[in-house]
């Protein structure tokens, strides 16, 4: 489960971003099967990642004897607020739909986990503690790159030889209602995959 989490998810992530921006095929399909992964991987297993608790011994008891309530609920609850981010910005680099709405609910949870673990870091300075804040600081930073970030960004570098669709495309999310500037950004795009 750590492989996935440190190695597999992440290169295939950067290896899909580089595919995706270079325009070769299945680009986008690995970027979507790797942060959708990595998000539910969080989800799902965020309370044994946080734990060391390894896959196979996830559902057996003894392996949570010297776990505390209040660890797995925090484990839970960063696992929860990594995988939004992870889906925030999986919807930034597409330009789906809520894309800054899940980035910032994750970031926000994402801050209210880190000030409840640094207080227990001061407390208690486990291990535990470290490896939570180490992945909330991580997922954080890239939470608000990804917010910073203009929406139309990945395109920017994607088809920076086509300057029309990009400035059609920024007129578009300075007004997305106006239906002149949908059919622009439509006709743009026509063009461009014409070529």
């Amino acid at each position: 489960m750590r492989k996935l989490e440190l190695c597999i998810f992440p290169i295939v992530t950067v290896i899909g971003i580089f595919i995706y921006l270079l325009d070769w095929p299945f680009g986008n399909e690995l970027i979507i099967l790797s942060l959708f992964g990595l998000s539910c991987l969080y989800f799902y297993f965020g309370f044994a990642l946080f734990n060391n608790v390894s896959f196979r011994e996830i559902f057996k008891k003894e392996s949570y004897k010297n776990v505390s309530t209040k660890r797995i609920i925090g484990a839970i609850a960063a696992g929860f607020s990594i995988s939004i981010v992870l889906l925030g910005m999986l919807f930034r680099v597409f330009r789906w739909p809520f894309g800054n709405q899940l980035l910032i609910i994750g970031v926000n949870f994402l801050n209210i986990v880190f000030i409840i673990g640094f207080v227990k870091i001061i407390k208690e300075n486990r291990t535990f503690y470290k490896r939570l804040l180490i992945r909330v600081v991580f997922y954080a930073i890239l939470g608000y790159v990804f917010l910073l970030l203009p929406s139309y960004a990945f395109l920017t570098l994607k088809y920076k030889n086509h300057p029309d669709y990009i400035e059609a495309v920024k007129q578009l999310d300075q007004d997305p209602e106006n239906l002149e500037l949908q059919k622009k950004e439509q006709i743009e795009y026509d063009k461009m995959i014409g070529e």
